[in-house]
């Protein structure tokens, strides 16, 4: 995310030694301030929704620093030593982040349900092992991962990108030193400028193609984010330039610079396109122009980062970083968000970062640990320089005092944890234009189900489930492989993907996304006990939304192979004419009246050559069952409502069955009750792995009602 590779950094430079006078960059350390309170805002408060930008900031902020400390060593010594710089970087970033690490884990397993306090684990290794970015950026392209719960150190993959640049861009330095040989010093900043110009160049290219193909692996690329560390290497490699800048614009420069991130955290989200590339790119130009308007010395009218405030939050900004999202994360697990959960965060994570700061973040970094008479040789010649400050001896007073203030955080943050009002309430149906029984009258089969729901909807204890709520949320298994491997990329042929009686006279063809795979192993059942009457064959696919709009899932393989998968269906369709097409899709999509002209536009393409078309609503979608079930939650937490936008879409969807005589079957009994609350286990098996899929142990348990309601009139025959 950052380096701790200074508390601070001064001015002056060989170049221009009147500038000199000793007085530390506080803006720099201002800047830190406004990078980490963007993020711990966007990510507490959700506002501003781009406030992920601060991690933006803080690559330049690294790059920039790092670079200058190298090339300055280099110039000074004569040497780029590997061995000392990796023991600074160990001795700056490890301590820390291995103890924000450790304190994630213990507190996972003492809260978090343990398929997540284990997934925390493997994060964990990932994480101190610096390769973090890579395992989320798999994770977040794995569909059977994708709706996942969000890990407690997810951000530590920032921290991954920046350790990844620094293990080879020292040495591109050295390279670079001994191919100038004895050629003049700006023969070396050239050639450096050259080389990470053109890296900057090819980063930022390859990100904007990723970031349109797939932005979930842009955004945790280190390749992607390259071009933001070297932007603020450039900014050292050519500092001398920055210091011609008229002292009355460095102000207006710096100010322009902070407008242009506040202005990006303002307007650019994460799911509406172009980032990290191009937008990316406003963050870093705010951060350089910043950066640069101070290089040639202090300027006045920067009182919003050079204040006590604000550069005492940058010092601690590295430490507020590491807890500010274990922090969040684990607290929203026990306390929904509101004025307590914000009390609690925010006095939990600031303390703990003073805390940890004070008492052991600094005293490391500042300690003998892992030195070398060589390393004391080059710390001299950095403390001289523009690039360190002298290391602090011992703890002040002051810093003493700050503990028991930090403590007294913490204590505020506990007691808001402790105030949270108890309350155990099952959520209001929502009223909506889907009658409760809407698919007449109940058969025995159904009536059974409903009675267990009800059952299950007033529990006020975990019952024993099978499986186990937490072997559903560590399982990939949430679909039979014989079905999975039908809705991958690769189109198999017809007779693998039809199920039943292949010599069944009515077929049942399946179109949708992986709401509709979650429902085939229901719809076989179904074929099995029709007497012979019905197959079903599999035209769906995962991560792919069969209607006429515009939808790109964040997964890049199943993405690009939509198009041409809706128009195999579609001609399969109108070639095979079977007696019934069942469409059924996640229900994601945010505009009903355009769901509708798009669904209605699809199904029109293949209406005329088919005997029914059937519209099946998604499974109601309000909570993550990964995300609401731990080891202190209750039955009650995990309680989805049947939401405003669910009953949208379907009252939609009925809209377009009717429109082309079909039929449109509400799933809403197979998992709620008739005032719409959706319990996450019935009897004793759970109902979903996540937010919509449906567990297959669920699927064969509702195989019964489902095919009372598909073998009603009406449904699947006229």
């Amino acid at each position: 995310m950052m380096s701790r590779m200074t508390s601070t950094l001064r001015w002056g430079s060989s170049r221009s030694p009147s500038k000199s006078g000793g007085s530390a960059r506080l803006d720099i350390q201002g800047l830190r301030m406004i990078a980490v309170i963007l993020v711990v805002l966007s990510h507490l408060f959700e506002w501003p929704r781009g406030g992920f930008v601060g991690v933006d900031v803080f690559f330049v902020i690294s790059g920039f620093l790092i670079t200058g400390s190298l090339l300055h060593t280099q110039e000074k010594a004569g040497r780029i030593s590997f061995s000392s710089f990796y023991r600074r970087r160990i001795r700056r970033i490890v301590p820390a982040a291995t103890l924000v690490l450790v304190a994630t884990i213990a507190a996972s397993f003492l809260l978090l349900n343990a398929a997540r306090a284990r997934s925390t684990l493997l994060d964990a290794g990932a994480s101190f092992l610096f390769f973090a970015n890579w395992r989320f950026a798999v994770v977040g392209t794995d569909y059977f991962s994708a709706d996942s719960a969000v890990s407690p150190l997810q951000h530590y993959w920032s921290l991954s990108v920046e350790e990844q640049f620094y293990f080879v861009w020292p040495a591109v330095i050295l390279v670079i030193g001994l191919l100038a040989g004895t050629r003049s010093r700006r023969a070396r900043l050239t050639l450096s400028a050259a080389v990470m110009g053109a890296a900057v160049i090819c980063s930022f290219a390859y990100a904007v193609l990723n970031t349109a193909q797939n932005p979930t692996w842009a955004y945790f690329s280190t390749f992607a984010r390259v071009w933001e560390l070297g932007v603020g290497a450039l900014l050292a490699i050519s500092i001398s330039q920055f210091e011609r800048i008229p002292d009355a614009m460095r102000p207006l420069l710096a100010w322009i610079g902070l407008a242009i991130i506040v202005i990006g955290a303002l307007l650019i989200t994460e799911g509406g396109g172009g980032f990290p590339a191009p937008w990316a790119a406003a963050p870093v130009l705010g951060a350089a122009m910043v950066i640069a308007a101070g290089v040639a010395g202090p300027h006045r009218f920067l009182t919003v980062l050079t204040n006590r405030v604000s550069t005492y939050i940058g010092d601690i900004s590295y430490s507020l970083y590491l807890w500010h999202w274990p922090v969040i994360i684990l607290l929203t697990a026990t306390i929904d968000h509101g004025v307590y959960l914000y009390v609690a965060a925010l006095g939990m994570m600031f303390s703990l970062a003073i805390l940890s700061y004070h008492y052991f973040e600094d005293p490391v970094r500042k300690s003998n640990w892992l030195t070398t008479p060589a390393e004391r040789t080059e710390d001299a010649v950095l403390r001289r320089s523009r690039w360190r400050l002298p290391a602090m001896k011992k703890m002040s007073r002051e810093n003493q005092v700050v503990g028991v203030g930090a403590a007294a955080l913490f204590t505020v943050g506990l007691a808001a944890t402790a105030l949270v009002p108890y309350t155990v309430t099952t959520p209001p149906y929502v009223a909506n234009q889907l009658a409760a029984t809407e698919n007449g009258d109940a058969g025995p089969a159904q009536a059974a189900l409903t009675t267990e729901i009800i059952a299950a909807a007033k529990a006020t204890s975990w019952p024993q489930l099978s499986p186990t709520l937490d072997e559903v949320i560590a399982s990939d298994d949430w679909v039979p492989q014989a079905v999975s491997d039908c809705g991958q990329v690769t189109r198999l042929p017809a007779p693998q993907c039809t199920f039943g009686p292949a010599s069944a006279p009515n077929t049942m063809v399946v179109l949708g996304d992986s709401v509709a795979m979650a429902y085939v192993e229901m719809l076989k059942n179904f074929a099995d006990a029709s007497g012979g009457q019905w197959n079903v064959r599999v035209e769906a696919m995962f991560g792919c939304t069969f209607t006429d709009l515009e939808i790109r899932g964040s997964i890049a393989r199943y993405a690009d192979a939509c198009p041409q998968r809706k128009e195999d269906a579609v001609r399969t369709i109108n070639e095979t004419r079977p007696a019934a097409v069942l469409v059924t899709n996640s229900y994601g999509y945010d505009d009903e009246s355009e769901w509708f002209e798009g669904m209605k536009t699809f199904v029109g393409r293949f209406a005329a050559n088919t005997g029914r078309v059937v519209m099946l609503s998604a499974p109601p979608d309000q909570v993550n069952i990964a995300d609401c079930y731990t080891r202190t939650s209750t039955p009650a937490d995990c309680i989805s409502a049947v939401t405003q936008d669910w009953s949208a879409i379907a009252t939609s969807e009925r809209a377009i069955a009717d429109f082309y005589d079909g039929s449109f079957v509400d799933s809403r009994p197979w998992f709620c009750t008739a005032e719409g609350v959706c319990p996450a286990f019935v009897g004793s098996t759970p109902t979903k792995k996540d937010t919509v899929h449906m567990t297959p142990n669920y699927a064969d348990k509702i195989s019964s009602a489902a095919a009372e309601t598909l073998s009603s009139p009406g449904v699947l025959t006229p």
